[in-house]
């Protein structure tokens, strides 16, 4: 790993050698929710950590049916669907498909369910609510009952129109999630693109292999490098400001896929994957 003056390593958080680390999420109070399926266990797992400081406010957190019995999706089939406010709401899969189904409001503090639907599933944050609906099967079809339900409280604050025009106008107005959490993700750059024109001024070699984040002088890049005798892939992450070299890091080494989507701007820390099991955070002093 290399660094510079404008650039240090904030936290290193490690979930286990045979964890995968699936997806970050960001509350507004200043806490990072993640997930982690391991393998060897077959178990999906979440931890949450406080963005600055990096302290581990739970780990190895296991989601349960709402009578607190079993796991939930039989401790594999779970995620994360978002963060609003304060909360993070997790979700399960309907049996044999890749749906999902039920939805559960979680405090990271604590790990307490505030209030959970096993019948319930997500479709996105409204200004007003949660857009959700409730699957149900009518003379063999499979219906949809939608509904905006309040975040704290799951409690149904409205039923939109059984017809399609409303639902779609609603669906329209789905605040995307990189918006709610101020989250910056890298996009590829094709040559000919203004991402491919800011790499080159960086020297880097085949910029249309790299994923890139670039706001202002500052720019993020991660290359991913194929061997074609081996079959394996190399990725390594690095960041300028000004066209020098500030940062650079391997994410992964002869791995069977390259490190996509594996890094992400929120704020002035920058989060990448190294490996499968350790994600890392940066600050970021420019």
């Amino acid at each position: 790993m290399k660094s510079s003056e404008q650039v240090s390593l904030r936290w290193v958080y490690n979930g286990g050698s045979d964890a995968r680390i699936w997806r970050l999420s960001f509350t507004r109070n200043g806490l990072l929710v993640c997930q982690k399926r391991c393998l060897e266990g077959r178990s999906s797992l979440f931890f949450v950590i406080e963005e600055r400081s990096g302290r581990i406010i739970l780990d190895n957190y296991l989601l349960l049916l709402p009578d607190g019995t079993q796991p939930a999706g039989e401790g594999w089939f779970t995620g994360i669907e978002t963060v609003s406010g304060n909360l993070a709401y997790l979700h399960a899969y309907q049996e044999n498909s890749p749906e999902h189904l039920g939805l559960w409001a979680v405090s990271p503090e604590t790990g307490l369910v505030v209030w959970s639907h096993s019948n319930m599933v997500y479709c996105g944050v409204l200004q007003e609510g949660l857009l959700v609906y409730i699957p149900s099967v009518f003379a063999g079809f499979p219906e949809r009952r939608y509904l905006i339900v309040d975040p704290l409280t799951g409690a149904e604050l409205r039923r939109p129109d059984a017809g399609g025009v409303e639902i779609n106008a609603l669906r329209e107005r789905v605040i995307a999630e990189e918006r709610r959490q101020e989250i910056v993700l890298p996009d590829f750059a094709p040559e000919g693109s203004p991402l491919y024109e800011v790499l080159q001024g960086t020297g880097i070699a085949e910029p249309e292999r790299c994923e890139c984040i670039a706001t202002g002088s500052f720019v993020v890049a991660a290359s991913h490098d194929h061997d074609p005798h081996s079959g394996r892939w190399r990725s390594v992450i690095r960041f300028w400001l000004d066209r020098q070299l500030l940062h650079e890091d391997v994410m992964s080494e002869k791995s069977l896929r390259p490190a996509l989507n594996s890094f992400l701007l929120h704020g002035r820390g920058l989060y990448y994957m190294k490996g499968e099991s350790e994600l890392v955070a940066m600050d970021i002093r420019i």
